[in-house]
């Protein structure tokens, strides 16, 4: 499991982008209600494509989310945010 830190937010999409612990960035969409903001850490499988669950680190909740770039560049997750 790795760890990485949410660097933007897209609340009207619901999608936000982690800097994963290895240097690489990832998009994620969330699937549900949990308040997620950028500096929040999280853990899981941020490598992944498809459903996914995380856990927001400061909380100990786990939650939903969909990954939807794999592991990417910035530039490249921000165009899809």
């Amino acid at each position: 499991m790795k760890v990485g830190s949410i660097v933007a937010v897209n609340a009207h999409r619901g999608m936000f982008i982690v800097a994963i612990e290895n240097g690489d960035y990832a998009v994620f969409e969330l699937l549900n209600g949990i308040k997620i903001a950028v500096g929040d850490r999280i853990r899981g499988d941020l490598d992944a494509l498809g459903g996914e669950e995380l856990v927001h680190l400061s909380s100990g909740k786990r939650f939903s989310a969909y990954g939807q770039s794999g592991p990417s560049s910035l530039a490249a997750c921000q165009r899809l945010l």
